[in-house]
């Protein structure tokens, strides 16, 4: 699932592929070639940024498309609506993929998409469930697109010497090879916005390409989306007998070191149970009771109502543990 976290699922994805980007773009009938100073291309880079950040500001697109050579393809689609401060964000990468709806001030809805996640929808009977909402009133649209938005891609990393070469349709390309010898191509439209980045380093090439105006981004409806501490919570239900056990066994192992050989003290059994069962899954799934001379621990499933339950007692140096 996705949150992916903060920065876009587009922009975090494509950094399992570092180092990629452009080639040169397609010849035109008359081109025309002129060579830049690296001062003379950060100054005309920054131009693009500025033009590219206003048209912007009503909504853009950015399709990616990712060759890796022996390493197969990835690709990945961002759209943005500053009106209403949302994204979505999609990335494939072989038979793997990932989703994400973004909001500011709202928080993140991730595309469910791992085998526990869909066995504990499944459990809870809730399968028709396609997203999970993690809660972030921080996040803004600048978190969702930083590094990834036509005004930032040009931002850094542009004081190179290179060449600006205009075609016969008023477009134009500006090339450079950085220090790391990636080759770098910035297309810009006749009305000055950038259109395309490409960069290329041996075999493997990267390409983002550019669309602006009004984007229409809908977060998913609620009958799909589940909290992500609630999905959670099923997922660590599916293995509470284990996770019972788990704690009756390892609490009684840490009551014997504890008493060093002597007589087992049930106040001291209690307390090396209760910390062991503190540290499962970081989910309050299993539940400790006191009982004579020693403790009960046990679990019940909230949607099948199952039970599992183990009692865990002092007897001289020993403890004896027994499921119920």
């Amino acid at each position: 699932m996705l949150r992916l976290s903060r920065p876009a699922v587009l922009l975090a994805s494509a950094s399992m592929v570092t180092g990629l980007l452009a080639g040169p773009g397609a010849a035109y009938a008359a081109d025309t070639t002129t060579n830049l100073t690296a001062a003379e291309m950060t100054a005309a880079l920054k131009s693009v940024a500025t033009m590219s950040a206003a048209a912007a500001a009503d909504g853009w697109k950015l399709a990616l498309d990712i060759h890796m050579g022996n390493e197969g393809a990835a690709s990945g689609l961002m759209l943005v609506d500053p009106a209403d401060a949302m994204a979505y964000n999609e990335f494939t990468y072989g038979a793997e993929a990932d989703a994400g709806y973004f909001v500011q001030g709202k928080g993140v809805y991730g595309r469910i998409n791992t085998s526990p996640e869909r066995q504990a929808l499944k459990m809870m009977g809730r399968s028709s469930v396609q997203y999970s909402f993690t809660a972030d009133r921080t996040l803004t649209l600048a978190d969702i697109t930083e590094g990834t938005d036509p005004g930032s891609m040009l931002a850094e990393d542009t004081d190179h010497a290179g060449s600006k070469t205009v075609h016969d349709d008023g477009t134009a390309d500006y090339s450079f090879i950085d220090e790391d010898g990636l080759s770098v191509t910035a297309h810009v439209d006749t009305a000055g916005k950038l259109s395309g980045l490409e960069a290329q380093m041996y075999t493997m090439h990267e390409q983002f390409d550019y669309t602006y105006g009004a984007q229409q981004v809908t977060p998913p409806a609620a009958a799909v989306t589940i909290s992500d501490s609630v999905l959670a919570l099923g997922v660590a239900y599916l293995d509470m007998p284990a996770a019972v056990k788990s704690v009756a066994t390892s609490g009684a192992a840490a009551a014997r070191k504890a008493a060093c050989g002597h007589t087992v003290k049930v106040a001291s059994l209690r307390k090396a149970v209760r910390g062991a069962s503190a540290k499962v899954k970081g989910v309050n799934v299993v539940k400790v009771a006191n009982v004579r001379g020693g403790v009960k621990v046990y679990a019940t499933n909230p949607w099948t109502h199952a039970s599992v339950a183990y009692t865990v007692k002092a007897s001289g140096r020993k403890v004896v543990v027994k499921k119920a």
